[in-house]
């Protein structure tokens, strides 16, 4: 038997398209519902199977008919359909419980988390993973904790917590604690060996460079960043009595020395003094330490101005000029005789001949005849 293309054409195509279903159309199809694979649903006239089972992809997205990776075309339906409940959701695995006791602070969406932040979200405890710059998608939509799609590039998994972390002892402060520094103050600079307090701890800028420069970077208290750039000293009560008045390192006039400019770097050397802030610098004596001082990110004030200069105590006004030069000249000589000679003959003639006569003769003759002849006579009569 002959079959014509045109027959052809339509058995094939009859046997790709969706058959009928006979069983009715499955509860109608509503948006929003937390579809899991297996779940059936009706819509527009035509059944449909969630064939996608991860996280909330047949939640997101509707069957429309077309091609979808979501959901699988069932055929077209009419009627009701008889429809099994579905199975109940199976439970997720609980991971063990993490390192510490209780839940952390519960995961708020929206809120910007730092690097290393640990949250509680449904029972799970996740750290925000961030990339070492500040900046990570732990607040951005998206990215809920065991939930959105993508979570796993935003946190990670430390296991499961029950309870509330019980919050630290207040620290212990001695009878004869000290008393406190400063409040710590986030916009304040701080200097090496500098101290601060926050409630009754205290708290050092470590002394050394480079890490003294985390003291303005990160709170004393901060679990990542504070021990970078601070030692914890211990309690303190009370109030540090007042220090003595800072030393008045001004001029022997009482003034300030000449401002650091950034155009006078290079004039900068060993022993150099300038004002900044109402301060007078020095710097450094040691030969390469010294160095720093003609650079301009050492400058006094500065992050890393200890490094090239040294704090000498505070000024006020500035220098006083010198004195006016003399009307008349000084009576004494100066202590080493002028380069040039001087452009007058003095008033007498010394008392010692020059060291050598000159070669020509004077330009006029003696008042009075030599008593000898001359060495040989004229040839021509007078």
């Amino acid at each position: 038997m002959k079959v014509s293309p045109l027959g052809l054409s339509l058995a094939v195509a009859a046997a790709s398209a969706p058959l009928a279903s006979s069983e009715g159309c499955y509860p109608a199809h509503v948006a929003g519902t937390d579809y899991k694979a297996g779940d059936k649903v009706s819509f527009n006239s035509t059944n449909y199977q969630c064939i996608w089972g991860y996280e909330t992809v047949c939640k997101e997205t509707a069957p429309t008919g077309g091609i979808s990776a979501a959901w699988s075309n069932a055929g077209a339906c009419s009627g009701t359909a008889s429809v099994p409940p579905p199975p109940p959701p199976t439970a997720k695995p609980t991971p063990p419980l993490w390192e510490k006791t209780g839940c952390p602070a519960a995961y708020a969406a929206g809120t910007e988390y730092p690097d290393g932040t640990t949250v509680s979200h449904n029972g799970i405890v996740y750290k925000c993973r961030g990339f070492g710059s500040g900046s990570n998608w732990c607040g951005k939509d998206g990215y809920e904790p065991g939930v959105d799609l993508n979570w796993g590039m935003a946190w990670e998994q430390l296991g499961s917590c029950s309870g509330q972390i019980a919050p630290t002892a207040s620290p212990t402060v001695p009878a004869n604690a000290p008393g406190c520094p400063a409040q710590y103050d986030p916009e304040a600079e701080y200097a090496p060996g500098e101290m601060t307090a926050i409630g009754v701890m205290v708290y050092e800028c470590k002394p050394a460079w480079p890490l003294s420069q985390y003291c303005n970077v990160y709170a004393p208290d901060n679990e990542q960043g504070g021990p970078l750039g601070w030692n914890k000293i211990g309690g303190c009560d009370g109030t540090i009595a007042p220090t003595a008045s800072p030393v008045h390192a001004g001029t022997d006039s009482g003034g300030c020395n000449h401002p650091y400019r950034e155009s006078d770097l290079a004039t900068y050397k060993a022993g150099v003094r300038v004002e900044s802030n109402g301060f007078i610098f020095e710097c450094v004596s040691d030969i390469h330490a010294s160095k720093y001082c003609s650079q301009l990110a050492y400058a006094p004030g500065g992050i890393y101005w200890s490094m090239g200069w040294k704090k000498i105590g505070w000024c006020d006004g500035t220098l006083a000029p010198t004195k006016s030069p003399s009307a008349t000249p000084s009576l004494a000589p100066s202590a080493s005789p002028s380069a040039e000679p001087s452009l007058t003959p003095s008033s007498s003639p010394s008392l010692k001949p020059s060291a050598a006569p000159s070669d020509a003769p004077s330009l006029k003759p003696s008042a009075e005849p030599s008593l000898k002849p001359s060495a040989a006579p004229s040839d021509a009569p007078s």
